[in-house]
C-alpha cells in the first residue's frame, strides 16, 4: 500500500528572493550563473571549431554525441560517488577536472595544435567531468537551504541556467568573431574558478554517521532500489521522460526552423533565444511563486505542459518572427515551471544519504529521453517536413498529458526526511563481520483480533520504507495457531547494511511506524530479533573454541541454518 499523500498548495513556502538571503546559497547561485554562461560559450565554440577543422558532417555530429554520452555512462556511478564521499571535496575534484580540461582545450587551440581527433578526445574528457559533477551539484541545494525555501531555490537555479542558455551563445558568437575558439575555452576555464572559490569557503558539517560506509557497487544497487520504491520519485520518472521526448523537438530543430521556415538570420535567432530566456526568468520570479501558493505541483505541471504543447503547435503554424517570439516567450515560462517542479520533487523527496543517487537516476532518464526525442524528431523532419513535425510534437504532448491521471506528482517537502535515530543499536553476542550476510530481522507483534484488518493496512505501509532503506525482501506472517500473533520479516544484504538501515530511518517513517506499534498489546515495544546466515566462515570463533562439542543449529524448511544473535 502506498504512503503517498495528496499534496495541498503551500502558503508557507518561501519565495525565491528569500532563498537568496542564505549567503552560501547566494554565492553558489551567482557562481552557477557564471559557470553556466561559460559552459554554453564552450559548447558553441566546440561545435564551431570542429566545422573549421573538418568539413565532415559525421565528425561534427560526434561533438554532440560526446557531449551527451558520458551522462549515460556516468550518471549513476557519479551519483553514488557523490553520496559516498564528502560532497564538498568531491565537487572540488570535479570542478578542477573541468577547469583543467577546458584550459587544455584552450591552450591546444591557441598554439594551433588542435586537430579533429584531439578535439573529440578533449571534448569527451570535458563532458566526463560534467557528468561526474552534475548529480553532486544538484544535491547541494537541499543541503544548504531550508526546506521551506527549497521550491524558490530550485526555481532560481532553473532561471540561472536558462539565462545562461540565452546569454552564453550570444557571447560565444562575439568571442568567436573577435578572439577565436581558444578564448572561449579559456574563459570557460576561468568561470570554474568562481565555483571553486565558493566551495573552498564552504564549511560543510560532517554527516555524523557511525555505520560503515557502503561499497561502491552495493551502494548503486541500493540507490536504484530506493528510487524504485519511492512513490514520489517514481512519478517523476514517468512524467519527465514523456515531457522531454516531445519538447526535445524544440531544441533539436529550432535553429533550422528559424532559418528555413521563418527565413531568419543568426541575429534574429539569438534574439529569439534571449526571449525564451526572458520567459524563463519571468516564470521563476513571478509566475511560479504566485501559483505555488494556490495550486498543487501536479496542477502547475499539467497547465504548463499544455501551454508548451500549444507553443509547439504555434511554431509549426507561424510564419513571422513576432509569432515565433510570442511562442518562445510562453515556452520559456512553461519550460521553467515544468522542469523546476520536476527538479523540486526529486530534491525534496530523497533523504540526505541518497540525494546524489536519486538525482543521478533522474538525470539518466532526463538525458535518455531528450537524446532519443531529438533523434526521432530530427529523422521525422527529413521525412515529413519541419513545421509538420512541430505540429505532431505538440499534439503528442497533449496526449501524453493524460499521464497525470496515472502518475500524479506530489513531493515530500512537508515531511521530515531527516534521520530520527529512533532505532537503538542492536545488542549481539558474537563479533559479526560487517560484510557477513544475509541478515534476517524479525519483529513480533501481538494484537487484538478485532484490530487485524487495520493493523495489516498500517503494516503494509512500511513495505516501501523498508525497501527504500536497502531491504532485499520484506513480508509479514500470521501464526496459524494463534491469529493474534504476527511476525514482520525482512532480509538485509549484510550486517553493515543493517547498521546503515538504523541510521537511515527518517522522522516521517518513524511517524508511520508508530501507528503500527500502537496495535501491539505488550507493555514494551514489539521485540526484534536478528539472525545471520550460518556458513563455514561464521560463526568460526565459536567452533574454534569448542570443536569437540557438536552444535545444534536451527534450520528453516529448506534446511538452511540460522544463527541467533540476540
Amino acid at each position: 500500500m502506498s504512503v503517498m499523500l495528496r499534496e495541498k498548495p503551500s502558503s508557507h513556502q518561501g519565495t525565491a528572493w528569500e532563498a537568496l538571503e542564505n549567503p552560501l546559497f547566494r554565492a553558489l547561485w551567482i557562481a552557477t550563473i557564471i559557470s553556466s554562461i561559460g559552459s554554453w560559450m564552450h559548447q558553441v565554440a566546440d561545435g564551431w571549431l570542429m566545422t573549421t577543422l573538418s568539413p565532415d558532417p559525421f565528425l561534427v555530429s560526434l561533438i554532440q554525441v560526446l557531449i551527451t554520452l558520458p551522462m549515460f555512462m556516468m550518471a549513476l556511478p557519479a551519483g553514488t560517488l557523490a553520496d559516498l564521499m564528502d560532497r564538498r571535496r568531491y565537487l572540488l575534484f570535479t570542478q578542477t577536472w573541468m577547469l583543467v580540461a577546458s584550459a587544455t582545450m584552450g591552450f591546444l587551440t591557441w598554439k594551433g595544435w588542435m586537430n579533429p581527433e584531439l578535439l573529440l578526445l578533449t571534448t569527451f574528457l570535458m563532458s566526463l567531468g560534467v557528468a561526474l559533477n552534475s548529480p553532486g551539484w544538484h544535491s547541494v541545494t537541499p543541503e544548504v537551504v531550508d526546506r521551506k525555501h527549497l521550491p524558490g531555490a530550485v526555481a532560481l537555479n532553473g532561471m540561472a541556467i536558462n539565462c545562461a542558455r540565452a546569454v552564453g551563445p550570444a557571447l560565444a558568437g562575439l568571442v568567436l568573431f573577435y578572439f577565436g575558439a581558444a578564448a572561449a575555452f579559456l574563459l570557460n576555464a576561468l568561470s570554474f574558478l568562481a565555483v571553486i572559490l565558493v566551495l573552498l569557503r564552504w564549511r560543510r558539517k560532517p554527516d555524523g554517521l557511525s555505520a560503515p560506509r557502503e561499497r561502491f557497487v552495493p551502494a548503486m544497487r541500493v540507490g536504484v532500489r530506493h528510487v524504485r520504491h519511492s512513490p514520489w520519485l517514481r512519478t517523476v520518472l514517468v512524467r519527465a521522460p514523456l515531457f522531454l521526448v516531445n519538447t526535445s523537438c524544440l531544441w533539436a530543430l529550432i535553429p533550422i526552423l528559424c532559418s528555413q521556415a521563418y527565413g531568419l538570420g543568426p541575429q534574429q535567432y539569438g534574439i529569439l533565444l534571449a526571449i525564451f530566456g526572458t520567459g524563463a526568468v519571468t516564470g521563476a520570479i513571478y509566475v511560479l511563486p504566485f501559483l505555488r501558493k494556490r495550486w498543487t505541483t501536479d496542477q502547475i505541471v499539467t497547465l504548463f505542459w499544455l501551454v508548451f504543447a500549444a507553443c509547439l503547435v504555434g511554431l509549426g503554424l507561424g510564419h513571422t518572427m513576432w509569432q515565433a517570439a510570442l511562442c518562445l516567450l510562453f515556452a520559456g515560462v512553461s519550460w521553467l515551471c515544468v522542469l523546476s517542479n520536476f527538479h523540486f520533487v526529486v530534491q525534496s523527496s530523497a533523504p540526505p544519504w541518497v540525494q546524489g543517487r536519486a538525482m543521478s537516476v533522474y538525470l539518466l532518464f532526463f538525458f535518455a529521453a531528450a537524446t532519443a526525442g531529438s533523434a526521432t524528431w530530427g529523422y521525422l523532419a527529413k521525412k515529413v517536413g519541419l513545421q509538420e513535425v512541430f505540429l505532431a510534437a505538440g499534439c503528442t504532448l497533449v496526449v501524453a498529458s493524460v499521464s497525470r491521471f496515472l502518475a500524479p506528482l506530489t513531493s515530500a517537502v512537508d515531511h521530515n526526511l531527516q534521520p530520527s535515530k529512533a532505532w537503538p543499536d542492536p545488542e549481539v553476542n558474537p563479533q559479526i563481520p560487517m560484510s557477513h550476510g544475509p541478515i534476517l530481522v524479525t519483529v513480533e507483534y501481538e494484537i487484538d483480533e478485532g484490530d487485524a484488518p487495520a493493523f495489516r493496512e498500517e503494516l503494509e505501509k512500511l513495505r516501501a520504507f523498508r525497501h527504500q532503506n536497502g531491504v532485499l525482501q520484506w513480508g509479514y506472517f500470521v501464526d496459524l495457531a494463534d491469529s493474534r500473533k504476527y511476525r514482520e520479516v525482512y532480509f538485509e544484504e549484510s550486517w553493515g547494511a543493517h547498521l546503515r538501515h538504523h541510521e537511515r530511518v527518517t522522522q516521517f517513517e518513524t511517524e508511520v511506524a508508530s501507528k503500527v506499534y500502537a496495535f501491539h498489546q505488550g507493555e514494551e515495544m514489539p521485540p526484534v530479533y536478528h539472525y545471520a546466515y550460518c556458513n563455514h566462515k561464521f560463526p568460526a570463533d565459536s567452533e574454534a573454541q569448542a570443536p569437540e562439542q557438536p552444535r545444534t543449529v536451527e534450520t528453516d524448511s529448506r534446511g538452511i541454518p540460522l544463527w541467533f544473535l540476540d
